[in-house]
């Protein structure tokens, strides 16, 4: 699936950008005699989102996340063109990996994207930092991402993992007064990561920690294996796709006296419309917005789309965002140039960029002025590993067909 999202944004008329069209003597460091002017260039970026697949659910909120940015702009006085294309990575790694490469061919320097971790782990490393364009992901959350040996071409503005963890540990017991837990997850460094950050923090005995495979035919075996023993709490880490049928066999068949933690990949309306039970004893923990920009973002968002942003939809803009200042700075659609700039416009000192100052923000990067990008979803800030995002974590549970938030916590002992 493959989609021309926006053709040139420009204040005072519309332009038609060109992929590649790149001229002589761009420089990736501050502005200067040689470097075309912001409104005689077209900065560029890409999509990599699920639009189908596992994580279908989560395509479209990505997809509108990505392109606010450029509704934000359209908005401005400023001279400025903007081409971005998405492309599906049908939450798969192989789709994903060959899906990029239409965006690279095209000369697409930095991509938004992609969205499963394992899926982002295998289309760096095969795709995107071989060929030198920057990624950075609005919903990977795996440790993995930031160990990578990516030279420092990949990025994401999704928290990592173990600080989930944390909380979900910390919830099972203050909570629940759980001194015994069983895991199941999904196959994959997304579920064995989360899984065994769950394990090590857990205050009490792990019994099990078992693994299944999205898309299979039956569950029986894993939820027999990882309830075996009676836990207190079962961790459930999975997708909305594969995991409406394993909670409709975990009541049908398997449900005891334990509470059910489920991680952010089932904070889904498609759990409660999909299982055919009440789901009274399902708590959840996944990422929630806690930026300086929220507010302003969430105003953009509801503005153009009528309703709430779901979740990692900040993280989207966020990416976005980051891209385009890094772009501005860099003064070319070139992925080597703009790998340079993203700490320093997220960390500079500059001046503070919020949503809805974007404008502002590329013009000043554009002059080789210092600028400080401030999220929607949290600090964005990256450091040395392409990390940043939230630490806040929303706990939720399941009233009807919605999904209701308890409370917003941070893991003990982390700032925010």
């Amino acid at each position: 699936m493959r989609r021309r999202e926006s053709l040139g944004v420009i204040a005072g008329g519309a332009v038609t950008a060109t992929a590649g069209c790149l001229g002589d003597g761009f420089l990736g460091g501050n502005a200067d005699d040689d470097q075309l002017a912001l409104a005689d260039r077209t900065l560029q970026y890409g999509g990599v989102l699920p639009l189908s697949g596992g994580l279908e659910a989560f395509g479209d909120p990505l997809r509108n996340g990505a392109m606010l940015p450029i509704v934000e702009l359209e908005g401005s006085d400023l001279d400025v063109s903007v081409d971005f294309e998405v492309v599906d990575s049908e939450t798969a790694p192989t789709a994903a990996v060959n899906n990029v490469a239409e965006l690279i061919d095209a000369g697409y320097p930095a991509i938004v994207g992609a969205a499963a971790s394992d899926v982002t782990l295998q289309m760096t490393q095969q795709a995107t930092i071989p060929a030198e364009v920057v990624t950075c992901s609005p919903a990977s959350t795996s440790p993995t991402m930031g160990i990578l040996n990516d030279r420092g071409f990949s990025f994401r503005t999704a928290p990592d993992d173990s600080m989930q963890a944390v909380i979900a540990a910390q919830i099972a017991v203050s909570e629940y007064d759980a001194e015994t837990a069983a895991t199941l997850y999904t196959a994959g460094d997304y579920g064995r990561q989360l899984s065994g950050a769950f394990s090590a923090s857990f205050d009490g005995t792990i019994q099990h920690q078992v693994s299944f495979t999205e898309g299979s035919n039956s569950y029986t075996e894993p939820l027999r294996e990882a309830l075996s023993d009676e836990p207190d709490i079962l961790f459930l880490v999975s997708y909305a796709e594969s995991g409406v049928d394993l909670l409709t066999e975990y009541y049908e068949n398997h449900q005891g006296t334990e509470t059910v933690l489920v991680s952010d990949g089932l904070q889904d309306e498609a759990i409660p419309r999909g299982v055919d039970a009440p789901l009274s004893n399902v708590y959840g923990t996944a990422p929630v917005s806690s930026g300086p920009g929220r507010d302003g973002f969430t105003s953009l968002y509801q503005d153009e789309h009528g309703g709430e942003p779901a979740l990692f939809t900040a993280n989207a803009y966020d990416a976005a965002a980051t891209i385009l200042l890094s772009n501005a700075a860099a003064g070319a659609n070139d992925g080597t140039a703009i790998r340079s700039k993203m700490i320093d416009v997220t960390t500079s000192g500059g001046t503070e960029i919020l949503p809805g100052e974007l404008a502002t923000g590329l013009e000043l990067a554009a002059d080789g002025e210092p600028v400080q990008y401030r999220g929607a979803s949290g600090e964005v800030a990256f450091d040395e590993n392409g990390d940043g995002g939230s630490v806040t974590y929303e706990y939720f549970t399941f009233e009807g067909e919605e999904i209701v938030s308890i409370e917003e916590r941070t893991p003990e002992g982390v700032a925010q």
